[in-house]
């Protein structure tokens, strides 16, 4: 026997696919993940599906995230169809299929993947992972003393600079300085904070990325 007719789609996009699913399914669409089960059934004409929707040809776009980072999905599929799911340590939840993952990415020097829980590999998507950059040259290139301490340095408007002192350098105690206000201006870091008790410290700033 043949099976009865349908119009068959081919997505190429998640995006794509999700789309037209939503559209097919009050029509009784099916999706087409290997067809072991569902062609023969077809065949015999046990099911007549309107739409056939082929996701064999879809491909997941592939994301590359920093190690260490956390990320926040916002997950919105059809729902008992296609739980998001992500295949790596470090995720506050996972298989849904609408809501949100904070995933933190591992520090391992790995990589890893996303799919939907039900179609496996059929809806998958790489996800490569990346050391994080290099935090700039910090320099400091003015200090103003008075009854604040004015310190101008080098950097970005992406890092965050905290200056700190110490009064003894052959020692490791250094302690940070309150800070006032801070603003990123032309390539310069002006941060304004408090003065240091005593007359001879030491002044450094350490950069953290905001």
């Amino acid at each position: 026997m043949k099976p009865a007719a349908f119009r068959y789609h081919a997505p190429k996009t998640v995006n794509e696919t999700v789309a037209l699913l939503a559209e097919v399914a009050p029509d009784d669409g099916r999706v087409l993940a290997g067809g072991q089960s569902l062609v023969p059934i077809m065949a015999f004409r046990l099911a007549r599906p309107s739409h056939l929707v082929d996701i064999n040809g879809v491909d997941g776009p592939t994301l590359t995230l920093v190690r260490g980072r956390t990320y926040t999905f916002a997950v919105s599929t059809s729902p008992g169809l296609h739980p998001f799911h992500i295949e790596s340590p470090g995720t506050d939840t996972n298989d849904i299929a609408t809501g949100t993952i904070t995933y933190t990415v591992p520090t391992d020097d790995a990589n890893y993947f996303y799919n939907c829980t039900i179609h496996g590999d059929s809806m998958r998507g790489e996800i490569i992972t990346v050391p994080p950059p290099s935090p700039p040259t910090v320099r400091i290139v003015g200090l103003l003393v008075d009854t604040n301490l004015v310190v101008t340095s080098t950097g970005t408007n992406n890092w965050t600079v905290n200056p700190e002192f110490s009064t003894n350098l052959s020692g490791t105690n250094w302690f940070a300085l309150t800070v006032k206000s801070n603003r990123f201006f032309n390539g310069t870091n002006e941060t304004i904070c408090g003065r240091p008790p005593g007359n001879a410290v030491f002044i450094r700033i350490r950069a953290q990325q905001n």
